[in-house]
């Protein structure tokens, strides 16, 4: 062999071994590119030749108890762009022609497309034919997909109760957020393929799948009486300079909304649409905490309506501090307590019932917890433990200061005082239907809790007409033609929260209330926030009630009961207490006895004689006399002890009335008994017969 052709030889195998290497390494980097690179490889594969698209859903509509639309949504065209294609397949005068169309500058635009983003919005929820006048340009990198506004037919009615929907459609607010599951449906995630161009390809079975809209939400509210109840609470925070103000109406047996009202001093679309007032702010709620505490003394039996307690003449000193009335009042029943409105009265009966039972009461009428209703955001109010509570705590807590309360759990507890002692959780969503019709949910009454028997609840409902038809009655605008009206006012000063003290001329100003009050149909409740001295609830607040008790009543054809002329605390009918006769023919009935004069010893050490007079003109011989009293009974005084003539000395004299109809002969009742003694001196009025 010669030495030309070892060469060759050598030559040969080092380039077979060179070839082997590099087949070597061409397989080992092929397995490389399939075991480890594949998948990553395969994506940006299929991104040159595919693309994805979510087609939001169409969000269900919102929707009075009637069917009036409160909320819908609207197809719309939403334009996108691939910054770095469409600068390399457009002239700076299409983009400025595209930027026109859009209704924004080129600078705008240009900020847009220089985005490191692959992918930017231009202009959201535009109307279709402006995206079509987009499309026809022809530049590349430019698209657009459908979307759907939100938009509220009735502007800003019931606002805060529909809410808010972003620009995303998720809900942000309202029955909008609180059933956001529901109502925003599902919406689809499109794969589709596009040419060379970026030009989409609907061809693939995935386009065919379209979203699946929401459920439709049937509200409680009547639109109706919303809007009417909006439209007179408007009049009112203007008319009184109040910052703000909340109107509710509740049917107090079932708990259903039927108007949520929210109206600023400053209208702000977006703020009124993001905040519930009604269920998210907490107030002192005055003299509206009194027929509570009725209630709850009433039901512990720690008073009677019949007891007499006095009211110090307007002034009455309690751990250092002393409590006003606004007049000076002697000795007040129960009726007259709520009637006038007496701090003392209500304080001296929260002292007979004690902290912890008051506190229990309270809780029992939901005071302190959330109320449950189907909205976001509630607040659960203000109620201390009593231990932490001191005497002039429990003083104040009688007249509902230092207790914070919001409008919907003050309406809450009325409704138990209207419907027999029941608290129902109040809702606003009536029902939840799928896209086919068909029922998804069904809201149904729910009882939360007792508070109090049916007798007390309808006691306390009697004694509340007296606010509103008695002589002295804090609440006479809030009448109403035709119906019995039954409530309380409150007027409570707000706290400054900078320096933790009251403000001397800030108040909230309530008034709630429900009719007609022998067959209670609607609960409704006014607050209006920030107010000056001497608007007071009977002031401001009891004339909104009684517009928007009035046009509810007629919306919902509610049968007037035209009620008697109330002159005294008691309101049933004379009847009960004459018999047939009227009040000035009591003298004549057989075997009554004349009503003795009596006259009191010159130096007041000796018992006076009761015997046979009303329980008016006891009270006045008391007064006179400056002796105290325990009552029991109605009518005429029977007997008495310590007996006529006795050294008085320092305890209450007490009083045994009986009272019987006309048919037995003996003493009638006097019509002025339940007036209330000592305060009203001047005389008694008595109710004319209907």
């Amino acid at each position: 062999m010669n030495a030309h052709f070892k060469t060759r030889r050598a030559r040969i195998g080092l380039l077979t071994f060179f070839l082997a290497g590099l087949f070597v390494l061409a397989l080992m980097r092929l397995a490389a590119l399939v075991v480890f690179d594949g998948p990553r490889l395969n994506s940006l594969a299929r991104s040159e030749h595919t693309g994805e698209a979510e087609l939001a859903a169409v969000r269900g509509p919102i929707v009075d108890r009637f069917g009036e639309p409160l909320a819908l949504s609207a197809e719309t065209r939403s334009v996108y762009a691939r910054p770095k294609k469409l600068l390399e397949s457009s002239t700076p005068e299409e983009r400025t022609r595209l930027a026109k169309l859009l209704g924004m500058t080129p600078g705008r635009l240009a900020e847009l497309l220089a985005k490191p983003a692959p992918f930017v919005w231009l202009r959201r929820r535009l109307a279709p034919g402006i995206a079509r006048q987009v499309q026809a340009l022809g530049l590349e990198g430019v698209g657009a997909l459908s979307e759907y506004k939100r938009f509220y037919p009735e502007s800003g009615l019931a606002a805060a109760v529909v809410g808010l929907a972003g620009m995303d459609g998720q809900g942000l607010s309202g029955v909008e957020l609180q059933y956001d599951r529901y109502i925003r449906g599902e919406p689809v995630d499109l794969t589709f393929y596009h040419d060379a161009y970026g030009h989409p390809i609907f061809d693939s079975p995935l386009a065919l799948k379209s979203p699946e809209p929401g459920d439709s939400l049937q509200l409680t509210i009547d639109a109706r009486i919303q809007s009417l109840a909006e439209n007179r609470l408007a009049e009112e925070v203007s008319a009184s300079g109040a910052r703000h103000g909340t109107a509710l109406v509740m049917n107090p047996f079932t708990g259903e909304i039927l108007a949520l009202a929210n109206v600023s001093a400053v209208p702000d679309p977006v703020h009124d649409r993001l905040h519930d007032s009604a269920i998210q702010d907490v107030f002192e709620p005055g003299s509206t905490m009194k027929a509570m505490l009725a209630s709850v003394a009433l039901e512990d039996h720690a008073v009677s309506p019949t007891r007499m307690i006095y009211c110090e003449n307007g002034a009455f000193r309690v751990g250092g501090r002393t409590i006003h009335d606004d007049s000076p009042h002697g000795y007040l029943d129960l009726a007259h307590i709520l009637e006038v409105s007496s701090n003392i009265g209500a304080s001296k009966i929260a002292f007979s019932l004690g902290a912890e039972r008051f506190y229990r009461g309270l809780k029992g009428f939901g005071l302190g917890r959330r109320t449950g209703i189907d909205l976001p955001g509630e607040a659960t109010g203000i109620l201390r433990k009593p231990a932490t509570w001191r005497e002039i705590d429990l003083a104040n807590h009688a007249f509902g200061q230092g207790i914070a309360v919001t409008p919907i759990q003050l309406a809450v507890a009325y409704a138990a005082i209207a419907n027999g002692g029941l608290v129902m959780r109040p809702y606003v969503v009536k029902s939840i239907r799928d896209p086919q019709g068909r029922p998804v949910i069904t809201h149904q009454p729910q009882i939360i809790d007792r508070t109090v028997s049916p007798a007390v609840a309808h006691e306390v409902n009697v004694l509340l007409r007296n606010v509103v038809y008695g002589p002295d009655g804090t609440a006479r605008r809030a009448q109403v033609d035709g119906f019995v009206v039954a409530g309380k006012t409150g007027t409570a000063q707000m706290v400054n929260p900078v320096s933790g003290r009251y403000f001397q001329n800030h108040y909230v100003a309530s008034f709630v209330g429900f009719l007609p009050a022998d067959d209670p149909r609607l609960v409704r409740s006014v607050v209006l926030y920030d107010v000056g001295h001497g608007h007071f609830g009977g002031v401001v607040a009891a004339p909104v009630f009684s517009q928007i008790a009035m046009g509810s009543a007629r919306a919902l054809d509610i049968a007037s009961n035209a009620p008697p002329a109330y002159d005294t605390a008691s309101l049933f009918p004379l009847e009960h207490m004459f018999g047939a006769s009227r009040p000035g023919a009591a003298a004549s009935k057989p075997g009554l006895r004349a009503v003795r004069a009596r006259t009191p010893a010159a130096n007041g050490a000796a018992t006076p004689d009761f015997e046979g007079l009303s329980l008016r003109e006891a009270f006045e011989t008391a007064r006179r006399a400056r002796v105290n009293l325990e009552v029991k009974g109605e009518g005429y005084v029977v007997s008495q002890e310590p007996a006529p003539g006795s050294t008085l000395d320092h305890s209450p004299i007490k009083l045994v009335l009986a009272s019987t109809d006309s048919h037995d002969g003996e003493t009638a009742p006097d019509a002025g008994a339940r007036r209330g003694p000592a305060a009203r001196a001047s005389g008694v009025r008595r109710r004319r017969a209907p």
